[in-house]
This record gives structure tokens, sequence and C-alpha cells, in this order.
């Protein structure tokens, strides 16, 4: 936890900047009020302890308890929870409020609307939000990633050290902030292919047409048997690389794929961190710092800036990016070692730079 916590800190300069808030506390006066302001998340299902998405979130919230502020947190059983987990905290007399996932979003946004909720600060993560008029409600934050971004370095890594040259990837739902990630799977295997001159082939989905290997369960992110099964499907066709974008049922291909000495790539935190058993899989992961953009959206709120905007986390601004390829795990080093070498990191860093500065798109590697 401390180490993931470091890390969520150091990024949180970059997004704060992107965000036009600041670092510095602006007197002793003004960071003393924080102990009367009262921040609050409204969790998926997961909670805060499902070592991806929900734990992002939560960790930010645990650092703004650090800096002064109160906290307080609910957490999803099912769809029918989010209403009436957004109100609780309302109820409570939160100052802000911001709802984890995008099947929130209908909860949240008529708890925005409403007349006497004008003075909260709302949020909502994996999502941004307009008026039918094209305005952004004054006391609304939207907060989304360009994690495509992330996710197109990861598979150009994970073409990188395939020896099949297949990797695959699925989610738990098709929501957008789930098939961003697979946008960018695409859109790397392509690139790397465009690069090298070889055929790469992607398994689960394909951005043109829309359509991919999904979890049809009522808990597509918390199904660890599909992970399992899904994973053994790609390998069975040719994959050694599986991207699982589907919260803890990601868990389940990455035992399969450990246990078959394959290759994963994680998703939100840091997996080769949050879960270390499966180090040994984790090539990478495609990271939303989550954490960071609450911290700031809360500290802006207290500055008295309710909302009105969106804020998108891309790879200039720190908002995303993908897990350090300098990693001193035995588990990490005795597996990928010599498979990720200087000259890919190097290829990586290229890519990033030409993704950063525009002279790379992901949309069009992605074919969409």
């Amino acid at each position: 936890m401390k180490t993931r916590m470091f890390a969520l800190l150091t990024v949180l300069g970059l997004v704060v900047a992107a965000c036009g808030g600041s670092t510095e506390s602006p007197s002793a006066s003004v960071d003393a009020g924080k102990a009367d302001y009262k921040a609050c998340l409204s969790l998926d299902t997961g909670g805060p302890a499902d070592k991806n998405f929900n734990q992002s979130a939560y960790e930010g919230l645990l650092a703004l308890e650090a800096e002064g502020f109160q906290i307080a947190y609910t957490t999803a059983v099912d769809d029918s929870s989010y209403a009436p987990n957004i109100q609780q905290l309302i109820d409570q007399g939160c100052n802000t409020v911001i709802a984890v996932g995008f099947n929130q979003g209908t909860a949240l946004q008529e708890k925005v609307v409403a007349p006497e909720n004008a003075e909260i600060a709302f949020g909502w993560v994996d999502a941004t939000w307009t008026l039918e008029d094209g305005t952004i409600p004054a006391n609304f934050t939207g907060i989304d990633f360009q994690i495509d971004e992330a996710s197109m370095l990861a598979a150009y890594l994970a073409a990188g050290i395939s020896s099949t040259k297949t990797i695959a990837t699925y989610g738990g739902a098709p929501y957008p902030g789930v098939t961003k990630f697979m946008d960018g799977w695409v859109a790397g295997a392509n690139y790397y292919a465009e690069k090298k001159g070889v055929e790469i082939k992607v398994l689960g989905w394909d951005p043109a047409a829309a359509t991919g290997t999904f979890n049809p369960s009522t808990a597509p992110f918390n199904d660890v048997d599909f992970g399992k099964t899904t994973a053994e499907g790609f390998v069975g066709q040719g994959a050694d690389v599986v991207h699982a974008v589907a919260g803890t049922t990601g868990n389940g291909s990455y035992q399969y794929m450990l246990d078959n000495n394959l290759y994963s790539v994680g998703v939100d935190l840091d997996q080769c961190i949050s879960l270390p058993e499966y180090c040994g899989t984790l090539l990478t992961s495609a990271q939303k710092n989550i954490g960071a953009a609450v911290i700031t959206a809360v500290n802006d709120h207290f500055a008295g800036n309710k909302g009105g905007t969106n804020y998108v986390g891309t790879l200039k601004n720190g908002g995303v990016q993908i897990a350090t390829l300098d990693r001193t795990e035995s588990e990490w080093t005795s597996v990928f070692g010599s498979l990720v070498t200087a000259e890919l990191k190097a290829e990586v860093e290229a890519l990033k730079a030409a993704i950063i500065d525009g002279s790379v798109s992901v949309s069009s590697y992605a074919g969409k």
C-alpha cells in the first residue's frame, strides 16, 4: 500500500497541472478548513480492495484523509445499489460525492441536477457529461481517461515479446471505459506490425465492427471462472499474451497464464504490486491514475471550484501510463528480464513520445 501511495502522489503533480490546480497550500488556515470538508466515494462492485479500478480511487481517498479531509465511502452490491448509495453519502453531509464507474451514470446525474444538491460537488470516474444545451453542470466534474494511449504501448510491448505473434484481449462489459483499452491493444499490435513488417494477430476485439469477447454474466467484473476459460480459449487459438479488461475476472486469466508460463497485461493499477502473486505473468499494466485525479478534483472542490469541467487523463498530462519496465521483483525479472530488451524499451518510449506529440494517432491504428 505504501509503494502504491508513493507512486500515486508522485504523479499527482502532473495531474494537478493538467487540471489547472496547485499542489501548494495557499495558507495554513485554508488547510485547517479541510477538517470541516467531507470527501466521499460511491464505489462500484468490487469495493476498495479489488486490486484495480475501485482500489485506485480508494487510495486517493486515503491520501485525502491524510491531508486532513473527512472521508466516507459506500460499495455497490449490484446496479440497484447506486442511487441509494449516492443518496446515503449526501445524507451524511458529504461536500464532494464522486461515483466510481461508468455504470453509475444514471443514478449520479439525477442527483447532480436536483436543486437541493446544488451546493454539493459531484464527480464521475470513467466518464464525462454535458447537459442537453452542451454545458457541463456547475457542480459536476467528469473524470475520464484516454487509456487507449497506454494500452497501445502495452500491446506494442506484448507483440515484441510474443513468440506466436498472436495476442488477445477481452472485456468485462462493453462500456467505453473498457473498449478504449481494447482499441489501444489493437492499435499497438497494428503499429508493431507496420514497424517490423510482420503479421500480428489480435483475438477478442474488432474496433471497426465494435464486436468482441465480453462476459455475459450478471457479474461481468467478478467472475474468475470466465477469466480462466477465456484465457484458455485464446491460448488454444495461439495467443501467448492476454490483456484482460475485466476487474477481478482477470485474475482467472492471470492464474491460467501463470500456470502455463505465458504472459498477461494488467489494468488500472500496477498489478505486479497490487497482485504480487501474479507478477510472474504480468508483463506490464495499462494504468489509469484514478487516485491522483480524485485527489485533484476534491482539492479543486474544496478551493471553491465545484465543477463545470471535464478532465481527461492522457500520456501527456500523466493521467495514464504503463507500469514501469525497470522492475526488481525476482518473479518479474526471471521471466521478463531477457524478453524486455533495452531496444524494445526504447521503441516503447519512442512510441510514447509520438503519441504525445501527435505524430501517431491511436484511433487511426485501431482502424476506427
